[in-house]
């Protein structure tokens, strides 16, 4: 009976080893199974352009008021130095900072300066601006996917210098690259080797008392993701 009950005890041992094994196996080919991440090159090339129509606060001195009223255009072409590879895993795009995206900014426009005194009548001076051309290197931004199909784009930033002719108003000189669009939609399939996408967005500010006028900004971006873990 000994031998009988020692013989059961072993198999029991051993039938319990065997199912450990089996479930690491199953853990094993389940991982496996999982599928691969999705791997491309993405190149972006954007335009911003902003119309600008903007009278700031009256300034006073003595029995004076001045104004400076600043009309422009401003263009702004920017996109990725180089590819950047970014990984989709099913579906879903994974976080990845997109860098470095190199541009340039074309402005032109005018100042009015129109003053009021109480003693007499209003006078009013034009300045035509020259059109001025910055340049900007390095600046980044974060593509994130917020769930399948669908990809969240960061502010991009960049600080260029100032221009006083037109004047900028401050909304346009933090955030001269505004708006991002967004979400951007994408669906990956395993036969995809070259996707496109194009999105857009516009902002518009109304100025309040005691400015007045108006800043309109508009982007277009175009996202090429071509395939490289083939």
């Amino acid at each position: 009976m000994r031998s009988a009950a020692g013989g059961l005890g072993r198999l029991a041992r051993d039938a319990g080893l065997l199912g450990v094994v089996g479930l690491a196996s199953f853990a094993a080919g389940g991982a496996g199974a999982a599928p691969a991440p999705q791997v491309f090159a993405l190149t972006i090339r954007a335009t911003t352009v902003a119309d600008i129509d903007h009278t700031d606060a009256p300034s006073t001195s003595g029995d004076c008021s001045r104004t400076n009223q600043a009309s422009g255009f401003l263009t702004v072409h920017f996109g990725t130095r180089r590819p950047v590879l970014v990984r989709f895993v099913g579906g879903r795009l994974e976080t990845v900072r997109v860098s470095p995206l190199d541009g340039t900014a074309v402005l032109t426009g005018s100042n009015l300066i129109e003053e009021r005194c109480a003693s007499g009548l209003p006078t009013g001076t034009t300045d035509y601006c020259r059109k001025t051309i910055r340049t900007f290197r390095g600046a980044r931004t974060t593509l994130r996917g917020t769930s399948s199909g669908a990809i969240a784009v960061d502010p991009v930033r960049v600080t260029l210098r100032p221009i006083d002719c037109p004047r900028e108003p401050l909304e346009l000189r933090r955030a001269i690259l505004a708006p991002t669009p967004g979400p951007v939609r994408i669906t990956p399939s395993l036969r995809s080797i070259r996707l496109t996408l194009r999105a857009s967005a516009t902002r518009t500010k109304i100025y309040g008392s005691p400015e007045t006028g108006m800043l309109q900004q508009r982007t277009t971006w175009k996202f090429r993701f071509v395939r490289t873990d083939r």
